[in-house]
């Protein structure tokens, strides 16, 4: 089998071939970093390294690139309003975004390059345009000349008249022309350069760092559908301008994010940030909830999303519990050799992730094969040595597929109470308080009084806690 990728710019579904056979280089468009980093970025972030993970796990040596734009108007502005440098600004988030990225289980990128260290090579890259006649000088503004590139528009594959950027000046000769170098205002940082103290446009920024860190041509350029146009159009135009070459031979688009069916956005208080979403959620609860998405789909970060995927976490893990006491339990049975086949789960695994990453089904698989292993657990017609053959066999396939897609592969036990105990958090009890509730519960049953102590676990169970009596002790569990 052979993976196929949907690309953007055919529209169409095609066999992935790297350029070099054995290596693939992949460039996703990282963070602006002047804010918090939103789990608009965590969903990015996590579906670009699952992909880069599954390359690997299929042979690939990738390099991936996740650039940080740590020079821009939002930081500009961020940096005046705050009182500090834009460098502190800047310097700040890329510490915190990638501390918030750590936390759910996404990888560094091969190389994480920021745009002020490429500036020289900003320069160089515009100069070279300006010279093969696809850029211009005006007002100490450079623009790039889109009536010369005559593929513009080929990616969004929008109409000409419809290629206009929000981006007004009075230093354009056609309105659709885009900024490569920006005249600097006061107050601003600057760098010089032979048109004048200024700074890089927003679009030239990671052409510039891919060609840097890949050369002329990536094998897979990913990003938000939002930056479909004009952000990647327009580095197509400028990257192809200067080398002839194709830019990226795939492209490869996530949805958009959502809350409550709206597009994500500080205006509309819909907001959540990742350290935001950690305090109530596990970093497995948030990475369900994406990869329970295909890439190409708007995710939709409900309250009751959280919710239910915290639910299907919740479960996954306490079925591992339950796996790993099977086996330990039957330590004594000698284990059969291993052999995967047929439509087992590492193949229907393979089977999702080859059809265009599609982590959404393998989700779906992944709980169906929980849900027949939680069977055979229970089931008293089958023998312990054909269980121990089925749940390994499950167990060696799980692994390999949470290993791709760094999801349930923490400690059951640790998770399992983490869940728990912010769960609780949400409900404003303390563990403490709630052994206290037990505990007079238990002294109701031993003076008799069933009415109260049967008031008690109905309150308890209301609340989605479920009170389990040992002969020496009490214990409770979610009921979710």
């Amino acid at each position: 089998m052979s993976i196929k990728i949907y690309n953007t710019l055919s529209r169409s579904l095609e066999e992935f071939r790297p350029e070099d056979s054995n290596n693939v280089k992949l460039y996703a468009c990282g963070v602006t970093v002047y804010d918090e980093a939103h789990i608009g970025h965590a969903s990015q972030a996590v579906f670009f390294d699952v992909i880069r993970s599954y390359l690997e796990y299929r042979g690939f040596k990738v390099f991936y690139v996740r650039n940080f734009t740590d020079i821009d108007d939002k930081i500009i502005n961020k940096a005046f309003e705050t009182g500090k440098s834009a460098s502190e600004i800047s310097s700040h988030y890329i510490e915190e975004t990638r501390n918030d990225l750590q936390k759910i289980k996404v990888r560094s990128a091969t190389a994480e390059p920021k745009v002020t260290d490429h500036v020289k090579d900003i320069i160089k890259f515009i100069e070279e345009l300006i010279e093969k006649g696809f850029a211009y000088e005006s007002r100490g503004d450079v623009l790039f000349s889109v009536d010369k590139f005559k593929g513009y528009g080929k990616l969004s594959n929008r109409k000409t008249e419809e290629l206009l950027e929000q981006e007004p000046s009075e230093s354009k000769k056609n309105p659709a022309d885009f900024a490569l170098w920006k005249a600097a205002k006061p107050g601003e940082p600057s760098w010089e350069s032979p048109w004048g103290k200024g700074r890089p446009g927003w679009h030239i920024e990671c052409s510039v760092m891919a060609r840097e860190l890949l050369g002329d041509t990536l094998d897979i350029h990913g990003g938000g559908v939002d930056l479909l146009f004009p952000h990647h159009e327009n580095e197509i135009a400028q990257s192809e301008s200067l080398t002839g070459k194709p830019f990226s031979r795939y492209w490869i688009h996530n949805g958009l994010v959502m809350v409550n069916n709206q597009k994500m956005s500080k205006s509309l208080g819909n907001f959540y940030t990742i350290k935001e979403a950690l305090e109530k959620f596990e970093p497995d609860v948030i990475r369900y909830i994406i990869l329970s998405h295909h890439y190409s789909s708007n995710i939709d970060f409900s309250e009751d999303a959280f919710k239910n995927a915290e639910k299907r976490v919740f479960y996954f893990y306490k079925s591992l519990l339950s796996v790993n006491r099977f086996l330990e339990s039957a330590s004594d049975i000698k284990r059969p050799e291993l052999q995967s086949k047929g439509n087992g789960l590492k193949e229907l695994f393979e089977q999702g992730m080859d059809d265009n990453f599609n982590t959404a089904k393998v989700i779906a698989e992944l709980s169906n094969a929980f849900s027949e292993a939680n069977r055979i657990l229970s089931d008293k017609k089958t023998s312990e040595e054909e269980k121990v053959k089925i749940i390994s066999l499950f167990k060696k396939d799980f692994e390999v597929i949470s290993k791709v897609l760094n999801l349930l592969n923490d400690d059951p036990r640790d998770v399992v109470e983490k869940i728990k105990l912010k769960y609780l958090n949400r409900l404003n009890l303390k563990q403490e308080e709630l052994q206290k509730t037990i505990d007079a519960r238990n002294e109701f049953k031993k003076t008799k009084d069933y009415t109260s102590a049967d008031g008690i676990r109905a309150e308890l169970m209301s609340k989605g806690i479920k009170l389990l009596d040992y002969p020496n002790r009490t214990d409770w569990e979610l009921l979710i």
